[in-house]
């Protein structure tokens, strides 16, 4: 491509841009962007085909990165391999958590959005946490990560039920078997809460209360970077911290 005619590309491409009002126009990188383009085609070796997308928000000083699903998801990760189950039971979690794990311990997701993904050792099957397709006392390794808390507040089209979260920990403690490992994540505070409708905010003593029949294992605190238990009671009014409990149910 020559000068003369990336100039005119550029040209047509900006007026474009104008035209239908796009804010990408009016970036602070958008200068830059174009001046990139130039530079770059300086070169012989520059490619003959061209096709424009601006990226022009990845220039950082820093990778950006969830930190609480990041901490969370490799945790979790971890005590799959740790343990290494016959088989991973998991109710919502990210598709990229259960995607990795299913590659090296069979993985059943369930979720009322099934994942429309196919993938050896990944089964996706459409169940709600409420009403599990599985018997009483069957399953060996649950996992649920960032999930309970908004069960029954309608966000990702479930019914209303202001016992929803109840009802998930009932369901899941019914179908998990003696001796079974029960891995999840739920935001935590001193006091719990309601913040309609993103999410349930618990405290730890309500979460056990709803899991009598389970002892607490490990666990991991986020704020987002991993803290202590004391720093809970530290959070103001509705902020949270993502507690990571490996919970073990006890024999009958």
């Amino acid at each position: 491509m020559t000068q003369n005619n990336l100039i005119d590309n550029l040209t047509y491409f900006v007026r474009h841009l104008k035209s239908i009002k796009s804010p990408i126009s009016a970036h602070p990188g958008f200068s830059q962007y174009l001046s990139d383009i130039k530079e770059y085609y300086i070169d012989a070796h520059a490619e003959s085909r061209l096709a424009l997308w601006p990226c022009l928000d990845d220039k950082t000083h820093e990778t950006f990165f969830d930190k609480y699903y990041f901490y969370q998801d490799t945790w979790t990760a971890r005590k799959v391999f740790e343990i290494h189950p016959n088989r991973v039971i998991d109710l919502g979690s990210t598709a990229l958590l259960v995607g990795i794990i299913s590659q090296f311990v069979p993985t059943v997701s369930i979720d009322i959005r099934p994942l429309p993904a196919s993938l050896p050792g990944l089964t996706c099957k459409r169940a709600a946490i409420t009403d599990l397709p599985f018997e009483a006392g069957t399953i060996e390794f649950l996992s649920s990560m960032s999930v309970i808390e908004h069960v029954g507040l309608g966000r990702y089209g479930d019914k209303l039920d202001a016992q929803g979260s109840i009802k998930a920990f009932m369901e899941i403690s019914r179908a998990i078997k003696p001796g079974g490992h029960f891995l999840f994540s739920v935001p935590l505070s001193h006091t719990p809460g309601l913040v309609f409708n993103a999410h349930r905010i618990f405290s730890k003593q309500q979460v056990t209360s709803f899991l009598p029949h389970f002892r607490l294992q490990e666990e991991l605190f986020l704020f987002p970077e991993p803290g202590s238990e004391t720093d809970v009671t530290k959070l103001k009014e509705f902020q949270f911290c993502v507690w990571c409990a490996h919970m073990i149910k006890m024999d009958s």
